[in-house]
Order: structure tokens, then C-alpha cells, then sequence
């Protein structure tokens, strides 16, 4: 009869472990603060030393002055809504129309040859160039500033989700349809599946898209909205107000993008763990 290790020692052991994996992860994280941290202080230290003049770069505790005040008032928050419900409107609408798409066009050479050309010639087109015709046909507001929105998140999305598709090894649909899986289920149950770490990453980069393309079209089309708000601050000359608007969309775009990532690891979680995004 083989000897077991006492229950208060493995219970011990495990204790350890999580601690261990625990410290790891906090030291992980906090090391990825440390750029931030470096930037900051060297960007004070610039505006100290007066290499800069202040009236085009404030200094960051002026910036982080600024950004209270806004805080404070509330005014951040209202615009900084605007936004975010600009860009993740237009992503999931692009989302909606670009993933389908995509996998119609790798899976139907029909389809594939209709739509190819159309996005082919768009491919090198400035999506804000669009702005000034979407304001004659839906006028100043947040019809236009979605719209831009959805075709600048539509490229990346058909494109990896076409490439993701088009790659599925052909031993998995012959064994669906062994197995007697309908050849119009093949899309949603074999081909989505194995092609969602592909359309994951063109969801990330169609995201990044949508908040720079959004924040764009905000200063141009917009009575509101974190972009119409950095526009107006850095007309006037206030730029420590400009740079903290600037500021409170980083931390919002950093935050999504992040989310992002943890979405896509804990539905790739069977995948192995270097293939994951970081």
C-alpha cells in the first residue's frame, strides 16, 4: 500500500502555490505600470527644466489639475459617454455585418467574387474622408459618426474572419457532415468555431479603429462627444484641459482594449496558453 502525504501538507502545498501565482500576477501587472509611470515623471521633469514651452506642452501635474476639475464637474463623464456609445454602437453593428460577410465570402466563391472588388477599392480609403459626405446625407449628429464608425471597423472584421474561415482544415466539415450536421449549419457550428481566435484579433483591431475613426469624426460632425471636447480645449489655447479630455480616452480605449484581451483568452482558453493574446 503506497503512502500518502498528510491532508494538512497538500493543503499547505496548494496554499503556497496560490500565493505564489498570486505574487506573480501582482508583480506582473505592476510591471506594466512602470512605463506610465516613467513617461510621467520624465514629462514632468521636461516641463520643470522649461525645455518646452508650457503654453503647447503643460506640464502633467497641471494636466492631472485639469482632469479633476473636469471630473469635478461632471463634464468628462457626459462626453466621454457620447463617445463610447458611438464606438461601441458602430463596432457592433460592424461586427454584425462584417463577420457574416466574411464567412459567406470564404465559404461562396459567388459571394466572394461580388463583394471582393467592392472592398478591394476601398481598401486604401481614408474612412474620415467619408465625414463630409455622411454629414450631407444624415446631417450633424451621432447618425454620422456611426455610420464612419461601422465602415472603418467592417475591414478588419472581413478580412480576418475570410482568412480565419478560408484556413479551417477541411477534415473538420468532412467529419460534420458524416456526422450529419446540414451543410447550412456548417457556418455557425464548424466554420465560426475554429476561425474565432482570427476574428477575435480583427475584433481588437476593428476597435482601435472605431475610437480613433469616432474621435475624428467627433471634432468634424459633433456638438458632443470626448473629440468635440478636445477640439474646442485646444482651439482655445487650454490645452491642459485638451490634454486631460486626451487622457481620460486613453484610460477608457486602454480599459477596452484589455477587456478585450481577458474576453478572447477565457473563450480560447482550450487553446494553448502562447497562442493567446497579451
Amino acid at each position: 500500500m503506497g503512502l500518502r502525504p498528510p491532508a494538512g501538507d497538500a493543503r499547505t502545498g496548494d496554499c503556497a502555490l496560490t500565493a505564489r501565482a498570486i505574487r506573480q500576477r501582482t508583480l506582473r501587472h505592476l510591471s506594466r505600470a512602470v512605463p506610465f509611470i516613467l513617461f510621467i515623471v520624465l514629462w514632468q521633469g521636461v516641463s520643470a527644466a522649461n525645455l518646452v514651452n508650457p503654453d503647447f506642452l503643460p506640464s502633467a501635474v497641471a494636466v492631472g489639475t485639469a482632469l479633476v476639475r473636469l471630473v469635478g464637474a461632471h463634464e468628462i463623464f457626459d462626453n466621454l459617454g457620447t463617445t463610447v456609445f458611438t464606438c461601441f454602437v458602430g463596432l457592433g453593428l460592424g461586427v454584425l455585418i462584417g463577420v457574416p460577410l466574411g464567412a459567406c465570402m470564404a465559404t461562396s466563391p459567388r459571394i466572394d467574387g461580388f463583394f471582393s472588388p467592392l472592398i478591394k477599392a476601398t481598401y486604401s480609403l481614408p474612412k474620415t474622408a467619408l465625414v463630409p459626405l455622411l454629414m450631407l446625407w444624415f446631417g450633424i449628429g451621432g447618425a454620422t459618426n456611426i455610420t464612419v464608425v461601422v465602415l472603418a471597423a467592417l475591414l478588419p472584421l472581413i478580412v480576418y474572419t475570410y482568412h480565419g474561415v478560408h484556413g479551417v482544415p477541411r477534415v473538420l466539415v468532412w467529419s460534420a457532415l458524416a456526422m450529419g450536421t446540414p451543410q447550412r449549419n456548417l457556418i455557425w457550428r464548424i466554420f465560426l468555431p475554429a476561425a474565432l481566435q482570427e476574428i477575435m484579433i480583427g475584433l481588437r483591431i476593428a476597435m482601435g479603429f472605431s475610437f480613433v475613426v469616432g474621435i475624428s469624426a467627433e471634432m468634424i460632425a459633433s456638438n458632443h462627444g470626448i473629440g468635440k471636447l478636445m477640439f474646442i480645449y485646444g482651439e482655445s489655447g487650454a490645452y491642459d484641459y485638451m490634454f486631460a479630455a486626451t487622457i481620460s480616452l486613453l484610460v477608457v480605449a486602454y480599459c477596452a482594449d484589455r477587456g478585450l484581451v481577458h474576453l478572447t483568452n477565457y473563450y480560447l482558453r482550450w487553446q494553448d496558453s502562447a497562442q493567446r493574446n497579451d
